[in-house]
């Protein structure tokens, strides 16, 4: 099947739901405006122990926006009423995060026409466009964001979207047979599985969707180049085009890959991005990991977020000029969570660089993480691995701690196991999901 690509253009230049006039202001003005317009809301006047909004403005026109102290998913639950604004909203999408109790937040009419927007970018720079045919592998339902934008995008470049459950294996294949869709929209573990699971059943490369919108996962790294379920994926897909972005529910998309591969480029003209110490709340060094924090920069929205921690840590962030002379935001990677930090024998290590060096030996089918809290002894972390079939288990595991040992300060215990513990594992964590992200680290 021949890939259509619509005509390039400049993707970043879609337009904007009711942005700030931004080619006349600067970024310290649009963050007055942002920070006036979240004044209004209860908790940050609290929050940011301010006699008055002049004083906040004081800050932030000083060139010091990054005092302001950031705010979390704890303070969303904590004070839900005195943040968020229901008036306005068209939808509720749920910031369930990784722990916790999820919060069900506010979509504005207009704030929601700038969301699918951002995800149309993506599907311009993939090389949708009106006519494509799209299989789309994400959740529509319980309250699950990105599936219903990247649905409403679709059918606004003028393609046409083939909704199928990623549980329903036959169904998806069939949809390929005779419905032959260019683009596939999905979580590559998802694909890399469906594509196991079909076995002799699954369509040669000609036949499949030769273009993907990679979502929910990592796929690549740090130095831009695949991760090892990308690798997997575009290999069993046939890919020959794969783009990924980045968002949370409370913000919706914040980045997306360009044809550059230069990382998620920052949708700038949306949100102001920073990278900081969690511990200090203070910006890190260009070039260096940190916590993904967000400031919105377009209005109306149910949530206003100043400086909002998403517990994301990505890999870098990077500020470059473009050709008309613009601030292009630049960011790596996600290589982990906050509140998925480990310490081993006082090493910090995130369950995701864990799974990357495994799943880079060979021999390795499916891998996961497991961690029991002791009080005592710390994190008890184990990797958990299940060889493919005809791979010598014992020799697995010793390249196994082997690439640990060469990769790591301190390694932790690896366990070579049936793959029938880990889909219990999975199936245990997923029964409360829709599904749409594969666990792979565990608290046990």
């Amino acid at each position: 099947m021949k890939l259509s690509i619509y005509p390039y253009s400049s993707t970043h230049a879609l337009p904007l739901a009711n942005p700030i006039d931004q080619d006349d202001l600067s970024l310290q003005q649009m963050l007055g405006i942002a920070v006036a317009k979240a004044w209004k809301r209860p908790f940050y006047r609290q929050h940011w122990q301010k006699d008055n909004l002049s004083a906040v403005l004081d800050l932030v026109q000083g060139g010091n926006f990054s005092e302001l102290p950031v705010i979390r998913k704890s303070d969303l639950r904590s004070n839900f009423d005195e943040i968020v604004d229901f008036q306005g909203a068209g939808d509720l999408v749920s910031s369930s995060g990784t722990t916790g109790r999820p919060v069900d937040m506010p979509v504005h009419r207009e704030q929601e026409v700038g969301r699918v927007l951002r995800v149309r970018r993506l599907l311009r720079e993939l090389g949708v466009g009106p006519g494509s045919r799209v299989l789309q592998l994400l959740s529509l339902n319980d309250l699950f964001t990105l599936g219903v934008l990247a649905w409403q995008a679709i059918k606004a470049e003028g393609a046409i979207a083939i909704r199928c459950s990623p549980g329903r294996l036959d169904r998806i294949l069939d949809a390929i047979r005779y419905n032959r869709p260019e683009f596939v929209i999905g979580n590559p573990y998802v694909m890399l599985r469906l594509a196991k699971e079909a076995g002799d059943r699954w369509p040669a490369p000609e036949d499949l969707p030769n273009g993907a919108f990679f979502a929910v996962a990592a796929t690549f790294t740090p130095e831009l180049g695949l991760t090892p379920v990308a690798e997997k994926t575009v290999e069993a897909w046939g890919l020959r085009r794969h783009l990924n972005q980045y968002g949370t529910s409370e913000l919706g998309p914040v980045g997306y890959e360009t044809r550059e591969k230069q990382g998620f480029r920052i949708h700038d003209d949306y949100h102001y991005v920073e990278l900081i110490d969690p511990a200090t709340g203070k910006p890190v060094e260009e070039g260096q990991p940190g916590e993904i924090v967000v400031t919105g920069l377009t209005f109306p929205r149910g949530f206003i977020p100043i400086r909002y921690a998403t517990g994301d840590v990505g890999a870098w962030l990077r500020r470059t000029t473009t050709e008309d002379g613009r601030t292009a935001t630049y960011m790596g990677p996600i290589i982990g969570r906050t509140d998925h930090q480990l310490k081993i024998l006082g090493q910090t290590v995130f369950p995701d660089l864990l799974l990357d060096l495994i799943d880079r030996v060979p021999g390795v089918k499916r891998s996961a993480v497991t961690v029991k809290r002791d009080a005592l002894e710390g994190d008890l972390v184990t990797i958990l691995c299940c060889a493919l079939e005809g791979t010598d288990s014992e020799r697995l595991q010793a390249q196994l701690v082997q690439q640990c040992n060469r990769n790591l300060a301190v390694s932790p215990e690896v366990k070579i196991v049936e793959e029938s513990m880990l889909i219990r594992l999975e199936q245990a964590k997923t029964s409360k999901t829709n599904g749409s992200k594969v666990p792979r680290f565990f608290e046990l």
